[in-house]
């Protein structure tokens, strides 16, 4: 993949031209309008709603997503925690830890997760014309 094609990813835009926004609003944290997809790239013309049902597939890329970010968290929780009794005691931080972050991304995740899930089954062309 290229380099452009990546961005377009975590910047939640088309996976075809990299430069079309895949939802309405920009902001993911605008809660009554997280889901609100746009129906095409206002640049080359890539269908967004593919088919009915198509990004439930998207619930799959939300749990790899959320689970590496728990798992990048655990280095931190063991470097932290240098003797082995209180290991376990003091994992409600690292669950605490791991439910912030969560609610905190939780919006973006699942829009990113809906990007990946495009991605996945759109090709990325570096100069798409009409």
């Amino acid at each position: 993949m290229p380099v452009k094609s990546r961005k377009s990813i975590f910047f939640l835009r088309c996976p075809t031209c990299g430069k079309g926004s895949l939802f309405k609003n920009t902001n993911p944290y605008v809660l009554n309008s997280v889901l609100d997809m746009n129906e095409h790239c206002e640049y080359c013309k890539e269908d967004f709603e593919v088919e009915p049902g198509f990004y439930h597939g998207g619930m799959y890329m939300s749990y790899i997503i959320t689970s590496a970010m728990c798992l990048m968290l655990l280095p931190i929780y063991t470097a932290l925690n240098f003797s082995r009794e209180k290991f376990l005691d003091n994992a409600m931080y690292y669950i605490s830890a791991c439910a912030i972050m969560l609610v905190v991304t939780a919006p973006y995740i699942v829009r990113l997760s809906r990007a990946v899930w495009l991605k996945i089954h759109v090709k990325y062309f570096k100069n798409k014309e009409d």
